[in-house]
């Protein structure tokens, strides 16, 4: 397998404008994987909080906030890799289902495994004056689909990921931050633009900028 470090480039605004072209016709597919994520997410946060009570709005209790969301990992992070999946495969001229959430739950563990790692890794660098924690959350942002895609384990996979990143750090992070942007103000007007935003993160993120930094 192939882990050097490719050149790469791209122009955030081209991409965000290519990602929006390649959603035409493939909105429903994700917006229905979406929801399926967050309907499982909420069963299955509600169910573990009732082990692990999570406190009122005004006392939160959150070392029982942060158990549940850890436990929660075996089941969404393959849902979310299923979901990511879905915008390589588009890039690859695959036909893309919803169905596909459920592919990928044989490798729940190393998903999970690689959640909780780089959970760890973020907290810890905003304990350590908060940047290094945004450095450590946009530089791995593509270790699931190297773990899924490319059939790394969890270390190499984090590895490659930060490395490839890092060349252009601040491209990818101002991307992923243009993004994030988007998917804030589509959630303000009643959600009703998620329906545009959420199928745009995704596409972009993984059906572009992935391909340009990643692919042989």
């Amino acid at each position: 397998m192939n882990n050097e470090i490719r050149n790469y480039d791209f122009e955030t605004m081209e991409m965000i404008k290519e990602g929006y072209k390649r959603t035409k016709g493939v909105k429903k597919e994700f917006i229905v994987a979406f929801v399926i994520y967050i309907s499982v997410a909420i069963v299955f946060q509600f169910t573990l909080g009732l082990v692990f009570p999570q406190g009122t709005f005004n006392t939160p209790n959150l070392l029982n906030q942060q158990i549940v969301g850890i436990l929660s990992y075996p089941v969404l992070m393959p849902i979310v890799a299923g979901i990511i999946m879905m915008a390589i495969g588009q890039y690859r001229g695959e036909n893309i289902s919803f169905k596909s959430v459920f592919n990928y739950f044989h490798i729940a563990g190393k998903l999970a495994l690689a959640g909780v790692i780089i959970y760890v890794f973020t907290i810890i660098g905003i304990v350590l004056f908060v940047l290094p924690g945004i450095y450590v959350s946009v530089a791995y942002a593509f270790t699931v689909p190297l773990i899924v895609d490319k059939d790394m384990n969890v270390w190499e996979a984090m590895e490659l990921s930060r490395k490839t990143v890092t060349k252009h750090w601040f491209k990818v992070a101002g991307l992923m931050g243009l993004l994030s942007v988007i998917v804030f103000m589509g959630a303000i007007p009643m959600g009703i633009g998620l329906i545009w935003a959420i199928p745009l993160m995704f596409v972009t993120l993984y059906g572009l900028a992935y391909p340009i930094m990643f692919e042989e």
